[in-house]
């Protein structure tokens, strides 16, 4: 029977970066849902409206207009910022979270201050001003920290590099209120990819026993999408809704217990 999922991109990217998993997924007969965040992709001209409460509500409307009943909510890096709000927003709507290499905050904290080492922000915080409230990574750099597993001159990466957009800052300094989510029973799995640069495995680790999970790995760079594919295909298909059981280690308990991401 298919399934229902819903990916939500990171930094810079957009609704293209999931193009190779959303076609596999429908070829086996799953519904996907994929969208550009404000600011980002086909939307980068909304880059003055980004924040973390408006990419949420970009996913939330996508999933309502889809008619999205029970999705499994994949957010790949900066998308697990994103992800737990649109299970406030409409959590009839969330059977299962997905943090594909992604970030976990705790409550009050911010993407800049829990993911980028303090000497780095800023570096940063200047490019932004640079950038008119919005930054973009030399593609050297996003070759080596996001798709690093795949050569220069790969396909895969000059697609990706060419298509990359100035990433507003705003969602990146924001405090994240997240006592609402860590009170609710959402199912959650973590995804690690173990040479990843960008969120590192022992990182990763942490960000996982937030949500009270075990890491799932799979050996590849930041962006599975592109050099891991067919990993990540087993691995979702995987996933259990409700009612099922669960048969891939490492995704926990059914239900976060309260108190988690401590």
């Amino acid at each position: 029977m298919g399934r229902e999922f819903v990916l939500v991109h990171g930094m810079s990217h957009g609704a293209w970066a999931w193009e190779p998993l959303a076609r596999r997924l429908e070829t086996n007969g799953h519904h996907v849902v994929a969208m550009d965040l404000p600011g980002h992709g086909r939307r980068a001209h909304e880059r003055g409206r980004a924040s973390v409460e408006t990419y949420a509500r970009a996913v939330a409307d996508a999933m309502i207009q889809a008619g999205i009943a029970r999705g499994i909510v994949v957010g790949h890096s900066m998308g697990g910022v994103v992800i737990p709000k649109v299970a406030e927003l409409v959590p009839a709507r969330v059977a299962h979270l997905v943090f594909l290499a992604a970030v976990v905050l705790r409550d009050g904290e911010s993407l800049l201050g829990t993911q980028i080492p303090q000497p780095a922000r800023p570096l940063l915080e200047g490019l932004a001003r640079a950038g008119g409230g919005a930054v973009q990574y030399p593609a050297t750099m996003e070759w080596a920290r996001w798709i690093g597993d795949l050569p220069p001159g790969d396909a895969r990466v000059v697609d990706s590099l060419t298509r990359m957009t100035p990433q507003p800052i705003r969602p990146w300094t924001e405090r994240v209120s997240m006592q609402r989510f860590y009170a609710m029973d959402v199912p959650c799995t973590y995804v690690r990819c173990q040479r990843d640069a960008a969120v590192a495995p022992a990182r990763a680790a942490q960000y996982a026993a937030r949500l009270g999970v075990t890491p799932v790995d799979i050996d590849c760079a930041h962006s599975p999408v592109l050099s891991a594919l067919d990993d990540l295909v087993k691995i979702l298909e995987k996933i259990p809704t409700q009612g099922e059981p669960q048969d891939v280690v490492g995704l926990g308990p059914p239900r976060l217990r309260r108190g988690a991401g401590r």
